[in-house]
């Protein structure tokens, strides 16, 4: 069997147009289109510019079809952004961008009206101000004739669908990084709507990954093509892609790390809520019970810093440099919120330890290891909190994404961890894309058999806890220790 899919992959600073093409069990990846995503600043607000992301779909599509026969395509995105459609139709405006400062503060007076505690219990989410739920309460209380407009709301990709096929529907992973959906039902959760007074008509019908919209519409000019919703969080594409039929813990490692398992059911009690954990919808009704973290923001922050330097890496020279430093010198909580804006990241990470009375990480490979040993000790903090809430235990790590390429921070998480590290794919959110198209046209059977070709076709690498691991734990305590001076 041949099959040719479109997976269109929307990240916060950039997107790619990729061809899945498989042929008799082989996958063959090509990116046919690139384009840069920034938000855009207007009347003192940050906007994602949807004409501009549009566009771009539009001319993936055009070359991918100058190239290939396109039996279908499938959009993911980051999570929690969306656009407000009014009665005809039309978006009200563009969709606002999570990083918009205009929730500020707001967890602090949505508590009143419903404690913070109980908003956890009936959605299941980690709290964030960044949330969906957070970001319309905003645009009700200080942009209400706007609100007053609004006759749905659509998640980023369901509106790029909308834009493709007419169709208003609202995909589960997607929907689930809201806080207004319940993770029992997996539906958007009325009683919720009904305590901040939200319209129930705002809020589509939720699908399953794998339902099919039908096809682009004719007036577009495009080739005849199905679209499916696939699972459109980047982050359940991710998942879908983890070449493991065994219990697992994953990281979905790019700017920011998802660190987390997959689970049948969702976990809400007091362990989850202090560790602060998210429970979101994944493939076939499953939960991915996780925690976003700061992935390799830090250390690209850190290259541009070099680079405004004259000091001009490529990653693998600054992994070099990083190899020879002195380990330990300098650990950091890189959630800190110091950490988060752009700057000067080399700077803060210095201020951040003669804050808590460590050695000044100096040279650029210092710089670069306390970054990277960072990284592993709060994915094995987060290790120790999601198994402390499932009460299991787990021996598999495993690292999908951009980051597992770095090898170095690969043999830092299995040693910090004292866990196997299966690094790959790479290229696993547009795996898990392609995957839950094939397996909508019936190509695969069920996820067990996706799983199981994702081992064959994937390029996965290996690594495990070297006698270096018990010097690990004794810094580990040492971090905790730092984690708290900062408290």
């Amino acid at each position: 069997m041949q099959k040719n899919v479109l997976a269109f992959d929307f990240g916060a600073s950039s997107g790619r147009a990729i061809v899945g093409k498989y042929y008799h069990g082989k996958l063959e990846l090509e990116e046919v289109h690139r384009f840069p995503n920034y938000p855009v600043e207007e009347e003192g607000g940050l906007y994602w510019d949807i004409d501009y992301l549009f566009q771009q779909v539009i001319k993936g599509i055009e070359v991918a079809t100058n190239n290939y026969p396109i039996d279908s395509l499938g959009i993911d995105t980051w999570g929690v952004d969306f656009g407000l459609l009014d009665k005809e139709g039309q978006l009200l405006k563009k969709p606002r961008n999570y990083r918009d400062p205009r929730t500020k503060d707001i967890l602090a007076k949505v508590n009143p009206i419903l404690p913070l505690e109980e908003i956890y219990q009936q959605t299941g989410n980690q709290l964030m101000e960044i949330n969906t739920l957070f970001q319309l309460l905003a645009i009700k209380w200080q942009d209400p004739e706007l609100f007053k407009k609004a006759d749905q709301l659509l998640m980023m990709p369901d509106l790029l669908n909308y834009l493709l096929t007419g169709k208003k529907v609202a995909e589960r992973s997607i929907a689930s990084t809201a806080q207004l959906v319940n993770p029992h039902s997996k539906e958007w959760d009325e009683t919720l709507l009904q305590t901040f007074d939200l319209p129930k008509k705002l809020f589509p019908t939720l699908v399953e990954a794998g339902n099919s919209l039908g096809y682009i519409k004719p007036a577009l000019g495009l080739p005849k093509i199905e679209v499916f919703n696939i699972c459109e969080h980047d982050t359940a594409s991710a998942v879908v892609s983890v070449p493991s039929n065994q219990r697992f813990l994953f990281v979905s490692c790019g700017t920011w790390s998802l660190v987390g398992t997959e689970l049948p059911a969702p976990i809400i009690n007091n362990k989850a809520f202090h560790y602060n954990l998210t429970n979101e919808s994944g493939i076939n009704g499953s939960t991915r019970f996780l925690k976003n973290c700061t992935g390799l923001w830090i250390i690209q922050e850190v290259k541009r810093n070099f680079e405004s330097l004259g000091r001009t890496y490529s990653f693998a020279e600054m992994t070099d440099q990083a190899n020879q430093a002195k380990p330990f010198q300098c650990l950091i909580d890189t959630d800190d919120a110091v950490f988060v804006a752009p700057g000067n990241m080399i700077r803060r990470i210095q201020e951040y330890a003669k804050e808590t009375q460590q050695s000044i990480p100096e040279t650029d490979g210092e710089i670069a290891r306390c970054v990277y040993e960072s990284l592993a000790m709060k994915y094995k903090y987060t290790f120790l909190e999601i198994t402390d809430a499932v009460g299991a235990e787990f021996d598999t790590v495993n690292i999908v994404g951009g980051g597992s390429q770095a090898a170095i921070l690969c043999q830092m998480v299995a040693d910090a961890s004292n866990m196997r590290v299966c690094a790959g794919p790479v290229e696993a959110t547009a795996i898990g894309n392609v995957a839950v198209q094939l397996m909508a046209q019936g190509v695969f059977e069920d996820l067990t058999a996706v799983r199981e070709w994702v081992k064959e076709v994937a390029e996965v690498k290996y690594y495990y806890p070297t006698l270096n691991n018990r010097e690990w734990d004794r810094q580990f305590s040492r971090y905790q220790k730092i984690m708290n001076m900062k408290k």
